[in-house]
Protein backbone atom coordinates (compact mmCIF):
# COMPACT_ATOMS: atom_id res chain seq x y z
CA UNK A 1 0.00 0.00 0.00
CA UNK A 2 2.98 2.72 0.21
CA UNK A 3 3.22 4.91 3.55
CA UNK A 4 0.24 8.22 3.61
CA UNK A 5 1.69 11.23 5.03
CA UNK A 6 -1.18 13.91 5.78
CA UNK A 7 0.11 17.69 4.13
CA UNK A 8 1.22 20.40 6.33
CA UNK A 9 -0.40 23.43 6.25
CA UNK A 10 2.50 24.84 4.48
CA UNK A 11 1.58 22.79 1.48
CA UNK A 12 -1.77 22.95 1.94
CA UNK A 13 -1.62 26.55 1.39
CA UNK A 14 0.78 26.21 -1.43
CA UNK A 15 -1.56 23.84 -3.12
CA UNK A 16 -4.73 26.09 -2.75
CA UNK A 17 -2.50 29.36 -4.00
CA UNK A 18 -1.65 27.40 -7.13
CA UNK A 19 -5.08 26.88 -7.71
CA UNK A 20 -6.31 29.98 -7.11
CA UNK A 21 -3.02 31.22 -9.79
CA UNK A 22 -3.88 32.21 -13.71
CA UNK A 23 -3.38 29.49 -15.77
CA UNK A 24 -1.75 29.68 -19.36
CA UNK A 25 -4.20 29.93 -22.39
CA UNK A 26 -1.16 28.89 -24.79
CA UNK A 27 2.59 28.81 -25.25
CA UNK A 28 4.79 29.76 -28.21
CA UNK A 29 8.04 28.67 -28.72
CA UNK A 30 10.98 29.91 -30.76
CA UNK A 31 14.87 29.19 -31.64
CA UNK A 32 17.18 31.92 -31.04
CA UNK A 33 21.10 31.80 -32.31
CA UNK A 34 23.38 32.82 -29.69
CA UNK A 35 26.60 33.13 -31.67
CA UNK A 36 26.53 36.58 -30.48
CA UNK A 37 25.47 36.88 -26.97
CA UNK A 38 28.16 33.70 -26.80
CA UNK A 39 30.75 36.32 -27.65
CA UNK A 40 29.85 38.39 -25.05
CA UNK A 41 30.00 36.01 -22.64
CA UNK A 42 33.18 34.28 -23.30
CA UNK A 43 34.47 37.67 -23.43
CA UNK A 44 33.39 38.68 -19.71
CA UNK A 45 34.20 34.99 -18.40
CA UNK A 46 38.29 36.23 -19.87
CA UNK A 47 37.65 38.97 -17.30
CA UNK A 48 36.42 37.27 -14.92
CA UNK A 49 32.92 38.69 -15.02
CA UNK A 50 30.27 36.76 -13.23
CA UNK A 51 27.22 37.13 -15.39
CA UNK A 52 25.26 33.93 -17.26
CA UNK A 53 22.61 33.21 -20.09
CA UNK A 54 20.02 34.32 -17.37
CA UNK A 55 21.65 37.49 -16.89
CA UNK A 56 21.66 38.41 -20.68
CA UNK A 57 18.10 36.96 -21.01
CA UNK A 58 16.86 39.03 -17.75
CA UNK A 59 18.58 42.18 -19.56
CA UNK A 60 16.74 41.78 -23.17
CA UNK A 61 13.79 40.82 -22.07
CA UNK A 62 13.52 43.94 -20.21
CA UNK A 63 14.01 45.82 -23.32
CA UNK A 64 11.33 44.32 -25.10
CA UNK A 65 8.98 45.12 -22.45
CA UNK A 66 10.52 48.65 -22.28
CA UNK A 67 10.12 49.42 -26.18
CA UNK A 68 6.89 47.76 -26.21
CA UNK A 69 4.87 48.93 -23.81
CA UNK A 70 1.41 48.05 -25.29
CA UNK A 71 2.95 44.53 -24.37
CA UNK A 72 4.00 45.30 -20.65
CA UNK A 73 0.42 45.14 -18.70
CA UNK A 74 -0.85 43.21 -15.61
CA UNK A 75 -4.43 42.45 -14.65
CA UNK A 76 -5.86 41.70 -11.58
CA UNK A 77 -9.40 41.54 -10.27
CA UNK A 78 -11.17 44.45 -12.94
CA UNK A 79 -7.79 46.64 -12.92
CA UNK A 80 -5.53 46.69 -15.85
CA UNK A 81 -2.69 48.99 -15.65
CA UNK A 82 0.90 49.10 -17.55
CA UNK A 83 3.49 49.67 -15.26
CA UNK A 84 5.68 52.01 -15.06
CA UNK A 85 8.77 49.84 -14.65
CA UNK A 86 9.73 46.56 -15.81
CA UNK A 87 10.52 44.24 -12.40
CA UNK A 88 11.63 40.83 -13.79
CA UNK A 89 10.74 38.23 -11.35
CA UNK A 90 13.25 35.16 -11.35
CA UNK A 91 13.02 31.83 -10.29
CA UNK A 92 15.46 30.61 -7.86
CA UNK A 93 16.53 27.13 -7.16
CA UNK A 94 14.70 26.14 -3.76
CA UNK A 95 13.26 23.12 -1.81
CA UNK A 96 9.80 23.81 -2.25
CA UNK A 97 7.64 22.52 -5.44
CA UNK A 98 7.80 26.45 -6.02
CA UNK A 99 10.59 27.90 -5.64
CA UNK A 100 11.84 31.31 -4.31
CA UNK A 101 11.79 34.60 -6.44
CA UNK A 102 13.73 37.46 -6.58
CA UNK A 103 12.33 40.79 -8.36
CA UNK A 104 14.70 42.80 -10.59
CA UNK A 105 12.73 46.30 -10.18
CA UNK A 106 13.28 48.69 -12.97
CA UNK A 107 15.48 45.88 -14.99
CA UNK A 108 15.66 47.78 -17.91
CA UNK A 109 17.71 50.33 -16.87
CA UNK A 110 20.14 48.24 -14.86
CA UNK A 111 22.94 46.68 -17.19
CA UNK A 112 23.96 43.04 -17.09
CA UNK A 113 26.55 43.40 -14.68
CA UNK A 114 23.88 45.18 -12.44
CA UNK A 115 21.28 42.45 -12.88
CA UNK A 116 24.42 39.79 -12.13
CA UNK A 117 25.18 41.37 -9.13
CA UNK A 118 21.45 42.17 -7.95
CA UNK A 119 20.74 38.77 -7.98
CA UNK A 120 24.00 37.18 -6.62
CA UNK A 121 23.32 38.84 -3.92
CA UNK A 122 19.98 38.14 -3.30
CA UNK A 123 19.33 34.78 -3.88
CA UNK A 124 20.78 33.51 -0.36
CA UNK A 125 18.38 36.11 1.06
CA UNK A 126 14.97 35.06 -0.74
CA UNK A 127 15.66 31.24 -0.01
CA UNK A 128 16.01 32.19 3.35
CA UNK A 129 12.74 34.00 3.49
CA UNK A 130 11.03 31.38 1.70
CA UNK A 131 12.15 28.84 4.67
CA UNK A 132 11.07 31.38 7.08
CA UNK A 133 7.42 31.46 5.34
CA UNK A 134 7.02 27.83 5.41
CA UNK A 135 8.44 27.42 8.26
CA UNK A 136 5.73 29.67 9.67
CA UNK A 137 2.94 28.32 7.79
CA UNK A 138 3.83 25.16 9.20
CA UNK A 139 3.34 26.59 12.82
CA UNK A 140 0.33 28.95 12.10
CA UNK A 141 -1.24 27.78 8.64
CA UNK A 142 -3.86 25.92 10.36
CA UNK A 143 -5.70 28.89 11.37
CA UNK A 144 -7.22 28.96 8.34
CA UNK A 145 -7.85 24.86 8.67
CA UNK A 146 -10.19 25.03 5.21
CA UNK A 147 -9.06 25.17 1.98
CA UNK A 148 -12.13 27.26 1.05
CA UNK A 149 -11.00 29.77 3.58
CA UNK A 150 -7.49 30.29 2.00
CA UNK A 151 -8.42 30.28 -1.71
CA UNK A 152 -10.71 32.83 -0.35
CA UNK A 153 -7.97 34.62 0.80
CA UNK A 154 -5.22 33.99 -1.70
CA UNK A 155 -8.34 34.56 -4.22
CA UNK A 156 -8.62 37.98 -2.97
CA UNK A 157 -5.13 38.93 -2.91
CA UNK A 158 -4.19 37.58 -6.77
CA UNK A 159 -7.23 40.28 -7.35
CA UNK A 160 -4.61 42.72 -6.15
CA UNK A 161 -2.44 44.42 -8.84
CA UNK A 162 -0.21 45.47 -5.57
CA UNK A 163 -0.30 41.83 -4.36
CA UNK A 164 0.66 40.36 -7.81
CA UNK A 165 3.57 42.80 -8.44
CA UNK A 166 5.34 42.11 -4.82
CA UNK A 167 5.38 38.30 -5.53
CA UNK A 168 5.70 38.02 -8.96
CA UNK A 169 6.89 41.73 -10.49
CA UNK A 170 5.38 42.84 -13.64
CA UNK A 171 6.92 39.69 -16.01
CA UNK A 172 8.56 36.34 -14.98
CA UNK A 173 11.29 34.36 -16.03
CA UNK A 174 12.52 30.87 -15.34
CA UNK A 175 15.43 29.24 -16.47
CA UNK A 176 16.21 25.31 -16.38
CA UNK A 177 19.62 24.60 -18.02
CA UNK A 178 19.60 20.75 -17.86
CA UNK A 179 16.77 20.94 -20.61
CA UNK A 180 16.11 21.68 -24.18
CA UNK A 181 12.32 23.18 -23.45
CA UNK A 182 11.16 24.38 -20.61
CA UNK A 183 7.52 25.64 -20.27
CA UNK A 184 6.17 26.98 -16.98
CA UNK A 185 2.65 27.00 -16.82
CA UNK A 186 1.59 28.76 -13.87
CA UNK A 187 2.00 32.51 -13.28
CA UNK A 188 0.61 35.59 -11.67
CA UNK A 189 1.97 38.22 -14.80
CA UNK A 190 0.90 38.06 -18.97
CA UNK A 191 2.71 35.94 -19.21
CA UNK A 192 6.31 33.33 -18.27
CA UNK A 193 9.54 33.10 -19.89
CA UNK A 194 10.77 29.66 -19.71
CA UNK A 195 14.41 28.98 -20.97
CA UNK A 196 16.07 26.03 -21.75
CA UNK A 197 20.18 25.23 -22.21
CA UNK A 198 22.45 26.59 -24.42
CA UNK A 199 23.68 23.72 -27.23
CA UNK A 200 24.67 23.29 -30.33
CA UNK A 201 22.49 22.58 -33.53
CA UNK A 202 23.35 22.08 -36.95
CA UNK A 203 21.27 25.19 -38.70
CA UNK A 204 21.11 26.17 -41.86
CA UNK A 205 22.92 29.84 -43.29
CA UNK A 206 22.55 30.66 -46.63
CA UNK A 207 21.14 27.06 -47.89
CA UNK A 208 24.76 25.51 -46.05
CA UNK A 209 24.57 23.90 -42.75
CA UNK A 210 26.38 24.97 -40.00
CA UNK A 211 26.76 24.47 -36.20
CA UNK A 212 25.44 27.02 -34.26
CA UNK A 213 24.31 27.50 -30.24
CA UNK A 214 20.92 27.78 -29.97
CA UNK A 215 18.50 28.29 -27.38
CA UNK A 216 14.40 27.61 -27.32
CA UNK A 217 13.07 29.99 -25.73
CA UNK A 218 8.82 29.18 -24.51
CA UNK A 219 6.68 31.77 -23.57
CA UNK A 220 3.35 30.85 -21.60
CA UNK A 221 0.62 33.18 -21.98
CA UNK A 222 -2.40 34.18 -20.02
CA UNK A 223 -5.25 34.41 -22.75
CA UNK A 224 -6.70 37.55 -20.18
CA UNK A 225 -3.99 39.59 -21.21
CA UNK A 226 -1.95 38.37 -24.07
CA UNK A 227 -3.34 37.03 -27.36
CA UNK A 228 -0.96 34.34 -29.51
CA UNK A 229 -0.03 37.57 -31.72
CA UNK A 230 1.02 39.72 -28.69
CA UNK A 231 3.28 36.68 -27.74
CA UNK A 232 4.77 35.93 -30.95
CA UNK A 233 5.72 39.73 -31.09
CA UNK A 234 7.43 39.26 -27.57
CA UNK A 235 8.92 36.75 -28.84
CA UNK A 236 10.06 37.67 -32.07
CA UNK A 237 11.62 40.46 -30.49
CA UNK A 238 13.44 39.25 -27.98
CA UNK A 239 15.09 36.80 -30.62
CA UNK A 240 16.16 39.60 -32.98
CA UNK A 241 17.60 41.55 -29.47
CA UNK A 242 19.48 38.54 -28.87
CA UNK A 243 20.42 37.94 -31.85
CA UNK A 244 21.77 41.28 -32.39
CA UNK A 245 25.59 42.51 -32.06
CA UNK A 246 24.39 45.67 -31.28
CA UNK A 247 22.75 44.17 -28.00
CA UNK A 248 26.12 41.94 -27.11
CA UNK A 249 28.36 45.17 -27.41
CA UNK A 250 25.78 47.59 -25.41
CA UNK A 251 25.49 45.16 -22.80
CA UNK A 252 29.55 45.09 -21.91
CA UNK A 253 30.60 48.64 -21.40
CA UNK A 254 34.69 48.85 -21.77
CA UNK A 255 35.14 49.95 -18.66
CA UNK A 256 33.26 47.10 -16.92
CA UNK A 257 35.40 44.52 -18.88
CA UNK A 258 38.82 45.38 -17.32
CA UNK A 259 39.20 42.93 -14.37
CA UNK A 260 38.07 43.84 -11.03
CA UNK A 261 40.45 45.93 -8.98
CA UNK A 262 41.88 43.88 -5.92
CA UNK A 263 41.02 44.96 -2.43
Amino acid sequence: MGTHEKLDYAARWLRDGLQEAARAGAFESIDVDVTEAQKTLQRLKVHDRKVTWTHLFIRAASLVLARNPQLHQLIAGNRKIHPDSVDICLSIDGDECVTPVVIIEDAANKDVFAIAAEVTRRAPQVVEESRRLFAALRRWGWILPLSVLRRGLLGFLLRRIWYRRKISGTFQISCVAQVDVFAPMIFNTAAVLGIGRVRDRVVARNGVPTVRPVVTLTCCLDHSVWNGMACARFLTALRDIVESADFAEASVDARQTQPAAVA
